[in-house]
């Protein structure tokens, strides 16, 4: 009998952070995965600190289409925790423990689900994903979106991001776009008149992403009242390094956090950041990690989802999941046990009902697309 409250009590046990490797935990899941009579793709990789990083892709039945749940096994980390952060504990209805919110709670439901089907009874897979970073950039999924063997070909046109959003249908997010700008200064004593101060070069550049940051405030165009809060996030950042208050700064940088929502045109502001960091003399590099995903609200994928929640209207949510890779190629929603405002959190925890209520639901979505 699968046990989905011990599955997420072992999971907790490991500490995956994403700043460490995942494989033990991974190599836990995959056990678990191949118990439950799923065929199970390991998909490897390394990350820019030479980690070796792991995703799991597990299928059971054949032909196309199906049906597939989402899920990553890193975490953030566990600064602040006064206790064990990976000894789960149980008290008051609730699982303590990193990672009990998000998501190795809701990767043990997903678990659950699966075992309650035999592959005789499908009429379409089931997929169960688990990935690396999510945290951190996506980079396990975009891996699984460009390498995977089960997944790619596969017709695949639904999925459920298993996140935690208290089992309320979701059915957009924002995307994520990282930009940093760097400046070169010389460092010398500031009184001596001989150092050439790299935030001079930076001030005119911080000036243009500070009215970019403000329009996308005030200006109707940019804004979109199904989003709370109804505009993009262009957080901006600067460091120098922390150098001494008397000495020319050698270097300057700003960084940009950019979520652009559905319907925005990204490229304009893109392109308006780079013509600044040009005139400036900014070296700029844009990175995006992925593009906001928005599944129709008339979609089958949603209809289905809120009929078996029994809730009237999907939302939508300011944040960013591996959504941002996997919905280029699927339609999605995010659908998962636990309260977002308590992940990532000091005593991190999860209410034991929403185990229950994802396991029937999960079983529900599956058997409506996989059965």
């Amino acid at each position: 009998m699968f046990d989905p409250l011990q599955v997420t009590r072992e999971l907790i046990a490991f500490n995956s952070i994403s700043a460490n490797s995942n494989a033990a935990v991974s190599d836990y899941l995959q056990d678990q995965v191949d118990r439950v009579g799923f065929q199970v793709e390991r998909i490897t990789y390394h990350d820019d600190n030479g980690v070796e990083k792991v995703n799991l892709v597990g299928r059971k039945g054949e032909g196309k289409g199906g049906l597939a749940l989402l899920g990553h096994s890193d975490t953030v980390p566990v600064d602040g925790w006064e206790t064990d952060p990976f000894t789960a504990e149980i008290r008051d209805n609730r699982i303590y423990g990193r990672g009990s919110c998000d998501m190795k709670g809701a990767l043990s439901t997903m678990l659950a689900a699966g075992a309650a089907f035999e592959a005789s009874e499908l009429s379409a897979p089931i997929y169960l994903v688990f990935t690396a970073d999510e945290e951190v950039g996506c980079w396990g999924a975009a891996e699984v979106s460009e390498r995977s063997e089960l997944l790619n070909g596969s017709g695949l046109r639904y999925g459920i991001i298993c996140e935690p959003t208290r089992m309320e249908v979701v059915r957009a997010h924002k995307g994520a776009v990282f930009m940093r700008g760097e400046t070169e200064g010389r460092a010398a004593h500031s009184s001596t008149g001989r150092g050439v101060n790299a935030h001079h070069a930076m001030i005119p550049f911080l000036v243009e992403m500070k009215a970019i940051h403000d329009e996308l405030r005030s200006d109707s165009r940019h804004l979109n009242d199904e989003f709370d809060p109804p505009f993009s996030d262009w957080n901006i950042g600067v460091n120098d390094g922390g150098i001494a208050l008397n000495m020319t700064a050698p270097k300057s940088t700003c960084t940009v956090y950019y979520r652009p929502m559905p319907g925005q045109d990204q490229e304009a502001l893109l392109d308006r950041t780079r013509k600044a960091a040009e005139r400036n003399g900014v070296e700029l590099t844009i990175q995006k990690i992925g593009d906001p995903f928005s599944t129709p609200a008339d979609s089958e994928l949603v209809r289905t989802a809120l009929g078996i929640t029994g809730t009237e209207k999907a939302h939508t949510v300011p944040y960013g999941t591996d959504g941002l890779v996997f919905g280029r190629t699927m339609e999605l929603i995010l659908l998962g046990p636990g309260d977002i405002r308590q992940a990532h959190t000091v005593d991190e925890w999860m209410a034991l009902d929403q185990f229950d209520l994802a396991i029937d639901a999960y079983k529900s979505m599956i058997r409506a697309f996989c059965v």
